[in-house]
């Protein structure tokens, strides 16, 4: 395992590890934001069918939302064999 090396510039942030130099550009060094609920995430979709017992988030591309729902109907699911 390598060791990871992070600098923070005045606009910049630098990730060394022994391999290599990794570099990503920032206008800010602002936190990010704070999820608190899955209510506030813009592209899902709790208000359909509810937040129940056993819910589960699965996309819809009819909708290009993640949407709560306790049936899976558009799986496809393998079993193995017996």
């Amino acid at each position: 395992m390598s060791d990871i090396i992070a600098t923070i510039d005045e606009t910049q942030l630098f990730v060394t590890t022994s391999q290599t130099q990794l570099t990503t550009a920032s206008t800010s060094t602002a936190n990010p934001t704070v999820v608190e609920s899955l209510d506030s995430v813009a592209d899902v979709d709790t208000t359909s069918n509810g937040k129940l017992n056993g819910s589960i988030l699965v996309y819809r591309t009819t909708t290009n939302r993640w949407t709560s729902t306790t049936t899976l109907d558009a799986q496809n699911m393998e079993g193995g064999e017996f």
